[in-house]
């Protein structure tokens, strides 16, 4: 078995034709008559990232025997064209230039061929899973995870707007923007290989808080760089986000919580907004977060959900590929 843990090249290599082949497949999805889809598609394909979600579906579909490896092939696929298309709308909502240091199809065409693309690659998702006569669970799963997305985005902009999230807000939060998708891509494949309900359930339980710790590494990233003279206006903080650094802060520092609160308040988000008391404040906030071990306590509620994450895939048989996910998990610890 895979004790020690794996990186993303090793593990890649480990799914052999069943992942080279799958960009191949999504291609073959997207493909349009019109000219102009298919160059932003082009554009998308050359930029795109990791491919976690569809990686950790096909690394299930493994576990689980790949008795059923078409639709398991369906639902990763699937995974990585949703959660492409919340990035193209969410880089319109935040008025984005660059993803992945590549310019994005907001700023290299337009917001509205954004909300276009991301509205075709969504239904092309759900026309691959309607075609393939994928089982209703997976329906449900993959309808549940793009209204889970929904929701997760207008509740943290409610949030930003009244600066008054709370640990319990912020989980909710990243459930619904991160973790459903991890949830539906892993979920999907145990029930395309006719898995028991303990089983599928397992599996989501390991989905839900891997999902959370990816998003926790993000924000916690967030305030760990090394910019002194505060984040750009891209950040979470010069969006008015409230994330767990900052929620550990305020329980490592309540004195200061409805002081620091009041400054994000002051924040000015408008476009082409004046940066300089922006600045100032998000310089402030950090400084607080740092003096305050919110970085730190961050760190260690990430490292303790990955500790128990893994416990969780116990319902896989013990094979080099449940060692894989582990390791997915492990990668993300700080």
């Amino acid at each position: 078995m895979t004790t020690a843990t794996a990186g993303l090249t090793q593990i890649q290599s480990a799914l052999g034709k069943d992942w080279t082949e799958l960009r191949s497949y999504i291609r073959e999805t997207l493909d349009s008559e019109i000219d102009l889809l298919n160059k932003i598609n082009e554009h998308l394909f050359l930029s795109s990232g990791k491919m976690l979600r569809p990686l950790l579906s096909l690394l299930v579909s493994k576990a689980c025997g790949a008795s059923n490896p078409h639709i398991s092939r369906v639902c990763a696929a699937a995974s990585e064209i949703i959660h492409t298309a919340t990035l193209l709308h969410d880089d319109v909502v935040d008025e984005s230039l660059y993803r992945r240091g590549k310019i994005t199809v907001n700023a290299l065409f337009s917001p509205g061929a954004s909300l276009l693309m991301g509205d075709f690659w969504l239904a092309r998702s759900i026309r691959l899973i309607i075609t393939n006569k994928c089982d209703y669970r997976i329906i449900a799963l993959f309808s549940q995870t793009i209204e889970d997305l929904a929701e997760g985005e207008m509740l943290q902009m409610q949030r930003a707007d009244d600066c008054t999230t709370t640990f319990e807000d912020y989980k909710e939060i990243i459930y619904r923007k991160t973790a459903s998708l991890f949830i539906a891509a892993m979920c999907t494949a145990a029930v395309a290989e006719g898995q028991s309900d303990d089983v599928v359930e397992g599996v989501r339980d390991f989905a839900y808080k891997l999902g959370l710790c990816f998003q926790m590494r993000d924000d916690i990233l967030d305030y760990s760089s090394s910019a002194t003279d505060g984040k750009d206006v891209g950040s979470d903080l010069a969006e008015r986000k409230v994330t767990l650094p900052l929620l550990c802060a305020f329980e490592n520092c309540p004195e200061r919580e409805e002081e620091i609160r009041s400054l994000i308040r002051e924040i000015d988000v408008a476009k082409g907004a004046d940066q300089t008391r922006n600045i100032e404040i998000i310089k402030e906030v950090r400084q607080y977060v740092l003096d305050n071990n919110g970085v730190q306590s961050a760190k260690l509620r990430l490292n303790d959900y990955i500790a128990t994450s893994v416990d969780s895939l116990s319902v896989l048989p013990d094979t080099p590929f449940r060692g894989y996910i582990a390791s997915i998990a492990k990668i993300l610890s700080m």
